[in-house]
């Protein structure tokens, strides 16, 4: 037999092997070509609080990574289950990543979560998805050291994201804000945070509440 009838003889045979897998059931199906447009949705990974009931939401808390360590919140939902909700939702999206710690007032309380202050700002399409201001939603609990409570102009009913962290007991603020968590680890975070160099009730130099993270059955 010829070089050149074996050579024939074998390409042919590569070619019926080839056809043969082409066709084989086994073979995936193709991807379609628009699966990858940028701007096809991608699945949800983020948990929805909306309607989470009270019992629910006592399953999580909140650790905020600031610059020089950990601050651990238990949350109330059962005195404010709308300021919950929205702090949680806030938390998961990144809203609060990289704002700033952007006001002291020692003795009193460190106040953070002024989403003015994040780095890189947000774009108007995520300030859309913002919830609006929060009703005040108060209790029996008294502001003590370590609790966490929502900023608010004024006029009451005023909260939308800023919150602030008591340094020791405030009477004067009882009542009259929303308590919706307590600090459980990381107080002495909170006390260095307080201790900064300060102008008038700004810090000087940028404190950062790096991160913001959900924690899961953690209790309560």
């Amino acid at each position: 037999m010829s070089l050149s009838i074996q050579v024939n003889r074998r390409c042919l045979f590569l070619l019926a092997l080839l056809l043969h897998s082409a066709c084989s059931s086994k073979s995936p199906p193709p991807s379609p070509a628009n699966d990858s447009r940028p701007d096809s949705p991608l699945p949800s990974t983020t948990l929805s609080f909306e309607n989470l009931s009270v019992g629910a939401l006592k399953a999580y808390r909140v650790t905020l990574t600031a610059s020089i360590g950990k601050i651990e919140i238990a949350l109330f939902p059962q005195q404010a289950p709308e300021t919950v909700r929205q702090f949680l939702y806030l938390c998961q999206t990144g809203f609060y990543d990289h704002t700033a710690w952007h006001r002291v007032v020692r003795g009193s309380f460190i106040q953070g979560g002024d989403l003015s202050t994040r780095r890189p700002p947000l774009s108007p399409a995520e300030v859309e998805h913002l919830n609006p201001r929060l009703k005040l939603e108060t209790g029996k609990m008294k502001h003590e050291s370590g609790t966490v409570s929502m900023a608010r102009s004024q006029t009451p009913g005023s909260s939308e994201t800023s919150f602030f962290i008591c340094l020791g007991r405030q009477p004067a603020l009882d009542g009259k804000y929303t308590i919706f968590g307590r600090v459980v680890s990381g107080m002495d975070v909170v006390e260095r945070i307080a201790n900064v160099s300060l102008e008038g009730d700004r810090p000087r130099q940028r404190w950062e509440l790096v991160k913001a993270e959900v924690v899961r059955g953690a209790g309560s």
